[in-house]
């Protein structure tokens, strides 16, 4: 094709077939370049993932805990009032958190036979002291449930947080023992 003929051609059609040539080769280009080793890349992780699942569940099959309600008849394991905070500022001072007050709170549930004793903790721990006390209260008092968390920090290159936890312990009462 001389110089001419070109001419003719570009001026009969204009440059966009040209302009979408080169584009379409460019595309093709990144597909092969770009694309197919990421899909490829992404169908190996896959396989992976799947082998690793079937590794754990061949390894650990899951079996079926027997669950055990505790009745009103049978006593929580638990201590008394002064004990459990006593406990508490043990296991917070286990954690290097240093207790300033509490508050405590008794109510009555006779129709389960139970006692909640609520304790409001405010501290002051950064994150993983406070991940570890909490842990080690609700794995050493297991009558105790966390019954809410607020956290608060002024900025964010602040290390510590302060935090206030607010804490329930169930004792059973004697089935003679009167509110």
């Amino acid at each position: 094709m001389n110089r001419v003929q070109l001419d003719i051609l570009l001026w009969r059609h204009g440059w966009a077939w040209p302009l979408v040539l080169v584009l379409l080769a460019g595309a093709a280009l990144a597909h092969w370049a770009v694309v197919q080793p990421a899909q490829q890349r992404l169908a190996a992780a896959h396989a992976d993932i799947a082998r690793l699942h079937a590794l754990r569940a061949a390894a650990a099959p899951v079996r079926s805990q027997p669950v055990t309600l505790v009745s009103a008849q049978a006593p929580l394991r638990g201590a008394s009032p002064p004990e459990l905070v006593r406990q508490l500022v043990a296991l917070a001072e286990a954690e290097q958190i240093a207790v300033a007050q509490s508050d405590y709170q008794r109510q009555d549930h006779p129709a389960a036979r139970m006692l909640q004793f609520q304790v409001v903790q405010p501290v002051r721990a950064s994150y993983p002291q406070l991940r570890r006390y909490i842990a080690s209260v609700l794995r050493e008092l297991p009558n105790a449930s966390l019954d809410q968390v607020s956290a608060r920090r002024d900025s964010v290159a602040q290390g510590q947080l302060e935090v206030k936890l607010r804490w329930s312990f169930w004792i059973a009462q004697p089935a003679g023992a009167a509110p």
